[in-house]
Parts: structure tokens; C-alpha cells; sequence
């Protein structure tokens, strides 16, 4: 099973929200792993720099009412918790990164950015993209932590090591927050048989349609097979339910998210080999632009930032 060690918990400026803060203590319990409470905020302009000390003891306060909010909610014992007021003069999404990176956080849980819809806001694509941790962004769960629903998306057809290892990962990393909350996986992978509509339409080929209606089929076989066979590879246990469905992940995903009352959606970004930073895949990009649930992501291993994590 995935398991995190040394857990990043951001907090946003309006310290207002604490849903990712209770997802943080919670998952800091089951690991029993390390959580550190960062405030990273913009450096003060100069007029105000007689009034940083008083400042950060104002957020470090805040810190400590939001921590006393999250525990009346998930009253957690953490093994090792600590708080740190971080004054940054780079972009936040940059600053936060190179934090990641030198310290080694396996993890960085954030609140999404609040937003008129759908989708992500510029700093939390940006962490996305470039953060090599697990991103976690969280946003508002309406239910109880034990029915919190929990969903990875997998492609059983990644062309790869780096693909398959990804998705052994992504299974064990939702295995391990599912087990954190409701117990319950759902698991959900699309297939397509991209030649079907030139075999069924085109003047070019002559082929009946029980042989397309039987390609087709095979085709779903087969994906299914690898899906059965990822999941069989990954070892994980517990009551999980496998959702094949036929279509696009990027145009069907979001809306399969919203239709079960997905909580928190478990995903997979894609790296560019030989190419300096990172580029989001176009399904994971498409999905993301549509999620209103809280997101996960992994990058595969042997991702590189483009930031560095010293000047």
C-alpha cells in the first residue's frame, strides 16, 4: 500500500477553510506520519516591514484556531505536528514547490482555490504541473468521513513501464485514502475501439457487422483483462467497485464524478520524456477543467521540476 511520511498541509490566506486540514490530520493518523502546518505568504512591502513580527504572530494564531476547528471535527493524534510562518518573495505555487523539495514532503494537501464554477484557478494548475510531490487539492465534503467516496481513474492500456508503474501507484495511493474514510474504491477506466466507426462507415472495407460487432467486443475483453490484471498486480484489498465504461475520460469523467457523488477523484498526470519541466496530458488536463470534487494527482517517477529547490 501507498503510505505518506512527511505530510505538507498549505494553508490558504484567508485561513478560513479546514477541510483540508481535517483530510491532513486524518491521513497524518493512519500513516502515522509527520505533518508540518506551512503559511507561506507574500513578502511584505517595505512600509510594512515594522509590522512583520506582529503579522506573522497573527497567522501563526490563525493556525492555531483552524488547527482547533479541524480537531473538534477529526480529533487526531498526530506523531509529529509542526506549524511554520514561511515569508516568500517568489510566486506562492513556485515557493510552495521548492518547500516541497526541501523537505522532502511526499505529500502537499492544499484548499483548492475557490472558484464561479468548475475547474482550477492559476496557482493550484500551477502546483499541478510542477510540485513532483502528490498534490492533493482539497475542496468542501458534505459527508460524513464515513462515507466519504473515493475514485481513481485508471488507463490499463499505458504505453510503458512508467505508465504501468503509475498506475499501480495510483491504485495503491486511493487504496490507502479510501481506507482512510469510507472504506470503499471505485474504480474507473473508459475504453473505445478506435477503428469502429471507419469499419462501420467506410466504402474502403467490407466486413459484416456481427465481425465488427464481435472486433468491438474483443477489444472490450481485452481492456478489461488489463484492467483486472493492474488491479490483481497492485495487491490491493477491500471492497472496491470496478466501473468499465465505454467513451472518453476526458469528456466523461467529471460527469461520472458528480453523478455518484464522488468526494475525492485519485488521477494520474503524464510526463513528456526528454523535455525540461512538465506538461499535463490532454485527458487529465480535460478533466481537470470540468472537476468540482477534491483532485489527487501523481506524476510518474523520473518527473523533474523546472524549478529548482535552490537558486
Amino acid at each position: 500500500m501507498q503510505h505518506f511520511k512527511n505530510i505538507l498541509y498549505a494553508m490558504n490566506m484567508s485561513g478560513e477553510e479546514t477541510e483540508g486540514l481535517k483530510q491532513a490530520l486524518s491521513l497524518a493518523r493512519n500513516h502515522e506520519a509527520a505533518l508540518n502546518v506551512l503559511t507561506l505568504y507574500p513578502a511584505l512591502p517595505t512600509k510594512l516591514q515594522a509590522q512583520k513580527e506582529a503579522f506573522e504572530a497573527f497567522l501563526a494564531q490563525r493556525t492555531e484556531d483552524a488547527l482547533a476547528r479541524a480537531r473538534q471535527i477529526v480529533p487526531a493524534v498526530v506523531p509529529e505536528l509542526t506549524q511554520e510562518v514561511v515569508e516568500s518573495e517568489l510566486p506562492l505555487a513556485v515557493g510552495l514547490t521548492r518547500y516541497v523539495m526541501r523537505h522532502e514532503h511526499d505529500l502537499l494537501i492544499k484548499e483548492a482555490e475557490p472558484t464561479a464554477s468548475e475547474g482550477f484557478k492559476a496557482l493550484d494548475m500551477t502546483l499541478l504541473r510542477k510540485c513532483p510531490s502528490v498534490v492533493w487539492l482539497a475542496r468542501p465534503i458534505a459527508h460524513p468521513r464515513e462515507k466519504i467516496r473515493v475514485a481513481v481513474a485508471i488507463d490499463p492500456l499505458g504505453q510503458g513501464e512508467n505508465a504501468r508503474d503509475l498506475s499501480l501507484r495510483l491504485l495503491r495511493t486511493a487504496r490507502a485514502v479510501a481506507d482512510s474514510c469510507s472504506g470503499t474504491l471505485d474504480i474507473v477506466s473508459y475504453w473505445e475501439y478506435a477503428y469502429e466507426n471507419y469499419l462501420r462507415h467506410s466504402s474502403w472495407v467490407s466486413i459484416s457487422s456481427e465481425d465488427i460487432v464481435d472486433t468491438v467486443q474483443s477489444a472490450r475483453a481485452d481492456h478489461y483483462l488489463e484492467l483486472k490484471e493492474l488491479i490483481s498486480a497492485s495487491g490491493i484489498q477491500g471492497e472496491q467497485h470496478i466501473h468499465h465504461l465505454r467513451g472518453e475520460a476526458s469528456e466523461l469523467l467529471a460527469d461520472f464524478a458528480k453523478q455518484k457523488g464522488v468526494d475525492i477523484i485519485v488521477m494520474g498526470t503524464i510526463a513528456r520524456t526528454g523535455i525540461a519541466g512538465f506538461f499535463i496530458g490532454n485527458t487529465a488536463e480535460n478533466v481537470f477543467e470540468k472537476l468540482t470534487c477534491s483532485l489527487l494527482t501523481l506524476k510518474p517517477h523520473g518527473y523533474v521540476s523546472p524549478i529548482s529547490a535552490y537558486d
